[in-house]
């Protein structure tokens, strides 16, 4: 007999509700049918017809699941697994709610794995179907004899330019069967709602990135916990511009967007230079977002105006401006707060959490900005390195926390791996385990607690040192140092996420070089940009700083300390005999880091409000 645990309970009573039948009922509705859902490049598409596309790809995955277990391929009951590897495109949108409806699973490539990566986690996933696009589609065609589960006819082709060369693989608009549109819907296969529906890739600590497979219950939680607490409404109209194959547009755009009955634009990629135009043209009212992004958005805003009064008269009470509330992570305070009066907003919810989401946070008004939000549950907790718990911080008047070495630990949640947030990592049973060490689930932040006129609020302090999150996502240090370990002279290499003055971390390798070798800063830079065009390495692994060492510090049986190192950073001024190299975004090669210029970079720290996790060492 089955465990009567939360889980149970709600399959129990909520069986007959997963995001395709939800999704079925919502886009049939007579209320909603003709109102539009998603507008894409100018075009609009309704809900109505979105519910018709996506029945068009369920029948689809059906019929080739059928074909495939008819062939021994698959097991009878086994889901389709279907793979994306492309830029935001309908067909992606499309793809989605057709997996709900058909009880196939999605598997969302990030387009920044190339290579051997990209490889070994589209033969992990087990994909039958692969959809692809330009400029993505000569990668794929470059791997595909290392492909073992994917035949050529079954990978497609969408989203295409105008003028785009479509013919690498087979256009899916020509796949896809012609449906009766008065046809309410014959696909009704019996889905457990606390099956995957999406499967994300986040870092992975040792190797492969981990894939988080989020269930049917997961996705319509997240969209009825998201639409309620920042109250979205069937008039506003969201803003998706941060790729599909991330959590953060599932869970916080696309799904609470469809539950608040509204519609959003749908973008291709983030553009800092077309959202003003974006908002403002198309009635955007509503965004979610990672840090990164915004602080570009406040950039090409202060570049156009020539400065925040020049922003906030032009725009805080322009009549086309309806933007008023902001979701996501990564944005400090600062720049939360010149959004809201550039844009005259409401406010900006900032949210603490991940994508296996067993601990989230969020700033509701009122709360402390520089905090992540108010813990409600009093089984999150700090750990410190000993498994202890953590005393609460304790700061001075200026906000400045006094006791950093006791209050500073991993977050973590007292929970059993058998829960309703997480159910582990795909075909990654080693990765999963380290999640649930000694009762808890360990979030892999550094992070600390204060008691504010009596309520528990969460503080972050960044990464454990084997994770490094920058631009939103989050990835192994140890890949970035395995892919600087192979660069010509390197004998030992070390990677850290390190302060960013906008969002997040950036990131730091250090070296030691073959005895008699310099670093070549050029040479350096060139290779790391080779290793992403041709040898699998993501983008955001391209180390922002580059520390040369004659030795590392090291434990007694010759472990690399990272702690000292990531604490020293790139503090040129406490630690002026260090020698670190950096780049800036457009830079084509690394620069010595002087005096003069790491001072640039502290008073960039200040102006964004982050000057305590640069000093904090």
């Amino acid at each position: 007999m089955p465990s009567i645990n939360a889980k149970n309970l709600l399959r129990k009573a909520l069986g007959f509700l997963h995001v395709g039948s939800m999704f079925s009922m919502l886009a049939r509705s007579p209320f909603r049918r003709k109102h539009v859902f998603f507008i894409f490049e100018g075009r609009q598409y309704t809900y109505g017809e979105t519910f018709y596309q996506a029945r068009r790809y369920a029948e689809l995955f059906t019929t080739i699941r059928k074909e495939l277990a008819a062939a021994g391929r698959i097991p009878p009951e086994q889901a389709l697994a279907v793979g994306l590897y492309q830029e935001n495109t309908p067909e992606f949108v499309f793809a989605f709610f057709g997996a709900a409806m058909s009880g196939s699973v999605l598997f969302g490539f990030n387009t920044g794995f190339r290579g051997d990566t990209l490889v070994k986690i589209i033969n992990q996933s087990g994909a039958a179907i692969l959809m692809t696009g330009s400029p993505h589609s000569k990668e794929i065609l470059r791997i595909l004899p290392e492909l073992s589960t994917l035949e050529k006819e079954r990978i497609f082709m969408v989203g295409g330019r105008p003028g785009e060369d479509e013919s690498t693989f087979t256009p899916m608009a020509a796949s896809l069967p012609e449906l009766d549109r008065q046809i309410s819907g014959r696909i009704k296969p019996t889905i457990d709602n606390f099956s995957p529906l999406i499967v994300i890739y986040t870092s992975g600590t040792t190797g492969l990135p981990k894939g988080v497979p989020c269930s049917h219950a997961k996705c319509i939680g997240a969209g009825l916990l998201t639409r309620r607490r920042i109250g979205l409404k069937s008039s506003d109209r969201g803003y998706i511009c941060m790729p599909l194959f991330h959590s953060n547009s599932i869970l916080l755009g696309i799904m609470p967007i469809l539950v608040a009955g509204g519609s959003f634009l749908l973008k291709r990629k983030f553009s800092a230079s077309a959202f003003e135009e974006d908002i403002l043209t198309s009635g955007v009212s509503y965004m979610n977002y990672v840090g990164q992004p915004i602080h570009y958005i406040l950039s090409a805003l202060e570049n156009k105006y020539g400065g925040e009064t020049a922003v906030i008269s032009a725009l805080a009470h322009h009549p086309r401006n309806r933007f008023r509330i902001a979701h996501g992570n990564g944005a400090p305070p600062v720049d939360r707060r010149k959004l809201e009066q550039y844009l005259g907003m409401e406010h900006i919810y900032e949210l603490y959490g991940s994508t296996e989401a067993p601990i989230t946070t969020v700033v509701k008004p009122g709360d402390p900005p520089e905090s992540v939000g108010r813990l409600t549950s009093k089984k999150i907790v700090i750990l410190n390195e000993k498994n202890e718990i953590c005393p609460a911080g304790i700061a001075d008047e200026a906000g400045n926390l006094l006791n950093y070495s006791a209050a500073v630990g991993e977050i973590a949640r007292k929970m059993k791996a058998d829960n309703i947030f997480f159910d582990g990592y795909f075909e990654n049973k080693k990765a999963t385990e380290k999640k649930f060490q000694g009762g808890y689930y360990r979030s892999g932040d550094l992070g600390h607690i204060r008691i504010i006129n009596g309520k528990r609020f969460l503080f972050f302090n960044g990464r454990t040192d084997d994770w490094i999150r920058k631009d939103g996502e989050n990835f192994s240090a140890e890949n970035v140092a395995y892919t600087a370990l192979k660069f010509p002279g390197v004998e030992q290499s070390a990677a850290f996420g390190v302060p960013c003055a906008v969002a997040d971390e950036k990131v730091m390798v250090a070296l030691q070089l073959a005895q008699d070798l310099t670093f070549e800063p050029q040479k350096a830079f060139d290779w790391f940009r080779q290793q992403q065009q041709e040898g699998g390495m993501d983008p955001k692994w391209m180390p922002d700083y580059i520390r040369i060492l004659d030795e590392f510090p090291v434990t007694q049986t010759h472990k690399i300390l990272i702690r000292p190192l990531k604490q020293q950073h790139f503090y040129l001024e406490k630690h002026p005999d260090m020698q670190v190299y950096f780049r800036r975004r457009g830079d084509s090669t690394y620069l010595p880091l002087t005096m003069e210029a790491f001072q640039e970079m502290k008073t960039e720290f200040q102006k964004t409000g982050r000057l305590h996790l640069l000093e904090q060492n």
